[in-house]
């Protein structure tokens, strides 16, 4: 059982995704930034960054063009601003609430053409995998331009990067689609429930499970009916990044609106939160599911995280079996 007595080692941060001039700069000119929260272990444990692209930018490299590349990690990313043609994936359109899941290795091209800027949520299931990887044809021009980001994003705790495709720990599965086992690719809308699985409570809820088969990072995407509460819950044992994307929220004495983000270390514990009268709509990045489970499980069953957890048992399962 899990010691329900941790502390947490860092503070809670909290922001929103309309302020991006706080963050850092990762551009000349201070126009493309980044929020980024490191989670969960100190080498190889997710990542969960906010970007903001200005309008007019046609890619995030200097020179505006949009490169074929791919990550040496599985990837998951929102599009978070009002307008429909943010960003352009391998020839999709993203608008408000469109995501996509990527497996490790899965090459594509992301270009910002619409004109009008993007805000993006990208997780990487494992920082080693941070780096894009250029195709041939593209690589020395890409390389050339690349922003020198990653001593921003990870200051002097910079990981040892993935050298090889085959070094990447991947392992992808959702609880409401199948999958294409040849191209683990899944692309979806964030108000579109159709498919997601309706909790006792009441709560809509789809879940991406992603990167090391055993202990990778969770996402749980929840739409929550008007005046829905949560009773306060002990500490986590894993680092959390919680985004409300629409509707707010009471969390504690504290009201929460739309945009606002919540970085949640281990050992942090949750106070009751009340939905507002439109509900919300949430996701949650958790670093290492084998942790959260494991303290879940252990919980009354009767409570919503152990029902959560079951809902995950059976993909959970099949990942550890390859």
């Amino acid at each position: 059982m899990m010691d329900n007595t941790q502390v947490a080692s860092k503070p809670v941060e909290e922001g929103n995704i309309a302020f991006p001039q706080r963050w850092n700069s990762l551009s000349e000119d201070g126009d493309y930034r980044e929020v980024s929260f490191l989670m969960g272990d100190s080498e190889s444990g997710p990542m969960a960054r906010v970007l903001s692209f200005p309008p007019g930018r046609g890619s995030v490299r200097a020179n505006g063009r949009a490169y074929s590349h791919h990550h040496r990690t599985d990837t998951f990313r929102i599009a978070l601003a009002a307008h429909s043609r943010q960003t352009r994936v391998s020839g999709r359109w993203f608008g408000p609430g469109d995501f996509v899941l990527r497996g490790a290795n899965d090459v594509y091209v992301e270009s910002l053409e619409g004109g009008h800027g993007a805000l993006l949520l990208l997780v990487s299931a494992d920082r080693r995998g941070y780096h894009p990887v250029y195709s041939d044809h593209d690589r020395a021009e890409a390389e050339a331009t690349l922003d020198e980001s990653a001593s921003v994003v990870f200051g002097d705790e910079q990981p040892h990067f993935h050298d090889h495709d085959d070094d990447v720990a991947s392992g992808i599965a959702v609880t409401f689609a199948d999958l294409d086992s040849k191209r683990p690719e899944l692309y979806g809308d964030l108000h579109d429930q159709t498919n997601w699985h309706r909790m006792s409570d009441g709560s809509d809820v789809a879940m991406v499970l992603m990167g090391d088969p055993s202990s990778g990072t969770l996402v749980q995407m929840t739409h929550w009916p008007s005046k829905a509460s949560e009773a306060a819950k002990s500490p986590s044992q894993t680092d959390r990044f919680w985004l409300l994307i629409d509707g707010s929220c009471s969390i504690g004495e504290r009201l929460y609106h739309a945009g606002d983000f919540r970085f949640l270390p281990a050992g942090t514990a949750d106070p009751k939160i009340v939905r507002g009268e439109s509900g919300s709509t949430e996701v949650v990045v958790i670093a290492d599911r084998a942790h959260w489970m494991e303290s879940a499980c252990a919980q009354d069953q009767n409570t919503r995280s152990a029902e959560l957890a079951g809902l995950i048992k059976q993909q959970h399962e099949a990942l550890l079996l390859g």
